[in-house]
């Protein structure tokens, strides 16, 4: 076969990477305008309670520390364990009334306290009282 080109023409023998710098410039665009748009949470500040009043009678607290530990009944319970931690208190309740009140952090997981919610639900909890706590005279909770 014979080859037309010259001994200078060397460099026509590498591959176009015009193409390749330009996918690679958009998926750079691409990842820089996603990454601005990812929310990664809503701060919520919930309004001071107005009216709270205190619980006589049997009451039996549900914890759910800032970092999603639960302590239920003042032992420090797995996840896994809160269930028929709820269920055997739920069910005490027939026997002798009494009243689930449930104290959160904060800062604890919203995830948490949903969780904690619906078990309370799941096993028959009727009534769950959220404790509220009253501002200071400065206006932060304690």
């Amino acid at each position: 076969m014979l080859d037309f080109r010259r001994a200078g023409d060397a460099a026509d023998d590498e591959p176009d990477l015009t193409p390749l710098i330009d996918v690679v410039f958009i998926l750079l665009l691409f990842f820089i305008l996603a990454s601005a748009f990812a929310v990664r949470g809503m701060d919520i500040d919930l309004p001071p309670a107005q009216s709270s009043q205190a619980l006589s009678g049997r009451v039996t607290e549900l914890r759910l520390l800032e970092d999603g530990t639960f302590i239920v009944d003042g032992v420090e319970t797995p996840r896994e364990g809160v269930r028929a931690r709820i269920h055997d208190i739920v069910r005490g309740f027939r026997t002798r009334p009494g009243q689930l009140v449930l104290k959160a952090s904060p800062r604890a997981p919203v995830e948490a306290l949903i969780f904690l919610v619906d078990e309370v639900r799941l096993q028959g909890g009727e009534k769950l009282h959220i404790a509220t706590s009253q501002p200071k005279a400065d206006g932060v909770r304690p």
